[in-house]
C-alpha cells in the first residue's frame, strides 16, 4: 500500500512538473533548448541524448503547441522559459516533465501565426521547431517579377563546416574544413576584384550551424548564396567536381552527399524530404540552375586547363539543408573528392585554390552579366 501511494505521488509530482530528482532509470535526456531568431523566423532546437519518439499537437485559447518526448527526462533549468524577441510569432517556450517517462515543450504562439514546421536532425538528434514571422507569404522566396528588378552585386560565400565539424577527412589527412576554408578566401579575393561585394559566413576556422549561414546570408541581403564543399565516398576512385541547387528530387548518390552535408543519416533525409515537398522551393529554382550550371561549367574549364583529367559530374540536385533557407538562388558546389588519393593531392595544394576560386568566380560574373543584359531588355 505504501508503494503503491508512493508510486501515485511521484507521479503527480512529474506531471505538476515539481519532481525534479526522482527520475527513474533508463531514461534519455533533454541536453537544451535554444532559440534562435532570424528576420524571416524563430527556430527552436531541443537536443536530446539520443534519439526518441515524439509527438506534436495544438490547443487552442491561447494557441500553444506542445512536443512531447517519450522516454525522457528534463531538468527544470534546461526546461527554464524563454522569450524571443518581440517580433516573434514565438511568445513564450518551456519545458518540464509531463510524466515520469514523458517530457513536454510547450511553445505559447501569437493567434495569427502561420503553421509551425517541425521535423528532426540527427549527429546529436534534435527536434526541430521553425515558427515563420509574419503571415506565410512572408516566408516565402523571391517571386520572379521581384528578382528580375535586383541586380546581381553582393554574394555570399560560405565555406562549409569549420570548429568542430572538420567535415571529411580524406587520403593525406585532408580536413575538408580548412580546404574549402583556402579555396572561399581565394574566391572572396576574385569576386572582389571582379566588383562584387562579398559576405563570408566564416572567414576562420570556427562552427556555424547550417541555419545560421543562410541566416546571415538573407541578413545582408546578399543576391546569390555559394556554399563551397569537398567530396568523400567509400570508393577512392570516385573523382570529379560537381554542383547541386535544392530539389526534392535526388539519386541514393545525392542522399549520401547531402546526408553528410546535412550531419545526418540517408534514412534521416525523409523527414526533411517530406518538409521540402510541402514547401513552394519558389521561383529561385529557376534562376538557381542557370547559376548552377554557370558555376559547373566555369569551374571545371578552369580546372582543366591546369588538370586535364578533371572530372565533369555536372548539376545535380537535392535536399540540402543549408540551401532551403536562402532568400536568394543559392548552390552547393563540391570542388573534389578526399577520398581520392591523386585528387587530395591537387585539393591540397594552393594552386588549386585559386584555380577553383578564379572558375567559381568566373560562372559568378557570367551570370551577373546575363542577368543584367535581361534586366535591361525588360525596360
Amino acid at each position: 500500500m505504501i508503494r503503491r501511494l508512493r508510486s501515485l505521488l511521484l507521479a503527480l509530482l512529474a506531471i505538476s512538473g515539481l519532481g525534479a530528482g526522482v527520475r527513474p532509470d533508463g531514461l534519455g535526456d533533454v541536453r537544451a533548448i535554444s532559440v534562435e531568431t532570424s528576420p524571416t523566423r524563430t527556430r527552436v532546437e531541443i537536443e536530446l541524448s539520443r534519439k526518441s519518439p515524439y509527438s506534436v499537437n495544438e490547443l487552442s485559447g491561447p494557441r500553444r503547441l506542445y512536443v512531447d518526448v517519450d522516454g525522457t527526462w528534463i531538468e527544470p533549468p534546461v526546461g527554464a522559459a524563454q522569450a524571443p524577441e518581440a517580433s516573434s510569432n514565438l511568445r513564450l517556450v518551456r519545458g518540464a516533465q509531463n510524466t515520469l517517462q514523458r517530457s513536454r515543450v510547450v511553445f505559447e504562439l501569437a493567434e495569427t501565426s502561420p503553421r509551425p514546421t517541425i521535423f528532426a536532425l540527427e549527429s546529436p538528434f534534435r527536434i526541430v521547431v521553425e515558427i515563420p514571422k509574419g503571415a506565410p507569404a512572408a516566408a516565402e522566396t523571391l517571386d520572379s517579377e521581384d528578382w528580375d528588378q535586383r541586380v546581381v552585386r553582393r554574394i555570399a560565400i560560405d565555406a562549409g563546416h569549420g570548429g568542430k565539424d572538420p567535415g571529411a577527412i580524406g587520403a593525406r589527412k585532408l580536413r575538408e574544413a580548412a580546404l574549402v576554408l583556402s579555396i572561399s578566401r581565394e574566391l572572396r579575393r576574385e569576386l572582389e576584384r571582379r566588383g562584387f561585394e562579398v559576405v563570408m559566413t566564416r572567414s576562420s576556422d570556427v562552427f556555424l550551424p547550417l541555419e545560421a549561414r543562410t541566416d546571415i546570408a538573407n541578413r545582408e541581403n546578399a543576391d546569390l548564396f555559394i556554399s563551397v564543399h569537398a567530396n568523400a565516398a567509400r570508393n577512392s576512385k570516385l573523382a570529379g567536381v560537381e554542383t547541386y541547387l535544392l530539389d526534392t528530387r535526388y539519386d541514393r548518390q545525392t542522399a549520401r552527399v547531402a546526408a553528410r552535408e546535412n550531419g545526418t543519416t540517408v534514412a534521416g533525409l525523409s523527414e526533411l524530404h517530406r518538409i521540402l515537398a510541402s514547401l513552394k522551393l519558389g521561383n529561385n529554382e529557376r534562376y538557381a540552375a542557370r547559376y548552377a550550371e554557370l558555376v559547373q561549367r566555369s569551374l571545371v574549364s578552369r580546372l582543366r586547363k591546369s588538370y586535364p583529367g578533371t572530372v565533369d559530374l555536372g548539376v545535380k540536385r537535392g535536399p540540402f539543408l543549408v540551401l532551403f533557407q536562402a532568400d536568394m538562388p543559392a548552390i552547393l558546389v563540391e570542388v573534389g573528392f578526399v577520398s581520392n588519393p591523386a585528387e587530395a593531392k591537387r585539393l591540397s595544394s594552393d594552386v588549386f585554390a585559386r584555380k577553383a576560386a578564379q572558375g567559381i568566380a568566373e560562372g559568378v560574373s557570367t551570370y551577373r552579366d546575363q542577368h543584367a543584359r535581361r534586366l535591361v531588355a525588360r525596360r
